[in-house]
């Protein structure tokens, strides 16, 4: 059986005609077709362009208004807002910054937000988690061990990193697992690019798997963050090119 993991957490994606806007306008300003402090194409260019009605256009623009993206001023125009405005943490902000390309900086501070929660949330599991949870872990373990391509490999690692977080039973935390989800496919798939390395950091994921079986905390912990630790080398090896 494989392990069950959602594709893609971003809420916006492949909706009606109102998501399509949304996630269309989304991808544009993350991606920096509208730069930040650009105003928008006015509404009719705008509506000619997405083939939608006005309605449709001002509904999409206060759903990006409410995730930091945009802001809207009476005779002035929609105005894209500095990044630093942005809810950086919203999924489908996430998913649109990783649609329209990951570069360093963002799969660094990506490496360094799992460095601070996935550690002790390991722990946490190694202490709260149900048996079904253990199962599911396994199961994803078990599809990494069986994935002939990079493709599975993934889809098989954010299963395993997304059953840990689940397998802490806090409520608080069952959020991160949809918001780190939502990208950590990009960042596994850059440090798993090649088919000579993708399956490096499987002997990390077993001991991480068994400390949590053996309600081992510590070892949890420590297992998790130089699996990490191995992840952020691999990011940096792809990421970078070698000189000469």
């Amino acid at each position: 059986m494989k392990p069950s993991v959602p594709p893609n957490h971003a809420t916006y994606a492949g909706r009606n005609l109102h998501g399509q806007v949304v996630n269309e306008l989304g991808r544009r300003v993350v991606g920096g077709i509208y730069a930040a402090g650009a105003l928008l194409p006015n509404e009719d260019q705008l509506c000619a362009e997405l083939a939608v009605s006005r309605t449709a256009l001002r509904e999409a623009i206060k759903v990006l208004a409410a995730k930091g993206l945009l802001e809207p001023r009476p005779r002035i125009g929609t105005r894209v807002r500095p990044t630093e405005q942005w809810n950086l943490l919203d999924p489908d902000i996430l998913a649109w910054r990783c649609a329209t390309g990951a570069d360093a900086e963002f799969l660094q501070h990506l490496t360094e937000l799992r460095e601070i929660i996935e550690p002790s949330a390991a722990a946490l599991a190694a202490t709260s988690h149900k048996p079904e949870q253990l199962a599911d872990i396994a199961r994803a373990l078990d599809a990494m061990q069986a994935a002939h391509h990079i493709s599975e490999w993934v889809q098989a690692d954010l299963a395993f990193h997304t059953a840990v977080l689940k397998a802490t039973n806090n409520p608080l935390l069952m959020p991160l697992a949809a918001i780190i989800g939502s990208a950590l496919e990009s960042l596994l798939a850059v440090s798993a690019r090649t088919s000579e390395n993708f399956k490096q950091a499987l002997p990390d994921h077993q001991k991480v798997f068994e400390a949590i079986q053996a309600r081992d905390a510590q070892s949890a912990l420590h297992r998790m963050a130089g699996l990490l630790s191995d992840t952020r080398s691999l990011m940096k090896r792809a990421v970078i090119p070698p000189s000469g």
